[in-house]
């Protein structure tokens, strides 16, 4: 009797909870009828326990689609979810954003000389011809590896771009993820790079112009594993960052 009871700690994917949730469905409307046919007394037992049975199904479906579309991102099975979800609550939380609100008692405004920063992020905008170097990431679904990264070209305004006249990108991530750098010519989709790993690294891409000019763009991945994270990979032996 034992071996049939329902574990909580085994029920570790969301479909599982869905299962649990249409099985309590069951159980419980299957409960309210049937004590509604054993109870005589007292008269309005039996009325009571069948139109809370009626009741319970509207809410549970109700219930049900809330799961499956407001909270759907909740539900995706993935191991790193809960993970990712605290960092996102720890690093926003009290967000103000203090462009908006005035400053705050940690902000000072400070003023420009004859090359202020305002002067030198305008002049990257130009030496870069307004094209950056971006990454999102996930949590990875490859057993071991701590993120998917996706690396690309992003075009600020109007460029060369935006102009198709980005010849191909060359990337460098240290040799513990390639032996060299590597090229991509998949200009429809901004020169994509995908790759996993198991914590942050620097990489370097070289952007060629249709005019044979080139210019160095670099970002720095971070994706904020934790500990844990760290531990397996340095215990699998497959530490994938470039430490160097």
């Amino acid at each position: 009797m034992a071996d049939s009871q329902l574990q909580p700690h085994k029920i570790t994917k969301p479909i599982q909870l869905l299962v649990v949730w249409m099985i309590g469905l069951v159980s419980l409307v299957g409960t309210f009828l049937a004590s509604a046919r054993l109870l005589d007394s007292p008269s309005w037992i039996r009325p009571f326990l069948t139109i809370s049975a009626v009741a319970l199904v509207p809410i549970f479906m109700g219930l049900l689609f809330l799961l499956q579309t407001k909270f759907r991102k909740e539900l995706q099975d993935d191991p790193y979810y809960s993970k990712w979800l605290e960092t996102q609550r720890q690093d926003f939380k009290d967000f103000k954003p203090e462009n908006l609100s005035g400053g705050s008692p940690g902000l000072t405004l400070t003023g420009g000389g004859t090359e202020d920063l305002e002067s030198s992020r305008i002049k990257r905008y130009e030496h870069y011809k307004g094209v950056f170097l971006v990454h999102s990431w996930r949590p990875s679904r490859i057993k071991g590896q701590v993120a998917d990264v996706l690396l690309k070209l992003q075009q600020h305004g109007e460029g060369p771009l935006s102009k198709g006249l980005v010849e191909r990108v060359e990337y460098a991530l240290g040799p513990k993820f390639f032996s060299g750098s590597v090229e991509k010519r998949n200009q429809e989709e901004s020169f994509r790079l995908e790759i996993s790993a198991y914590g942050p690294m620097l990489c370097l891409a070289r952007v060629h112009l249709t005019d044979q000019s080139t210019f160095v763009l670099e970002r720095y991945v971070d994706f904020a594993p934790t500990t844990a994270d760290v531990d397996l990979a340095l215990t699998s032996g497959r530490w994938s960052a470039d430490r160097s």
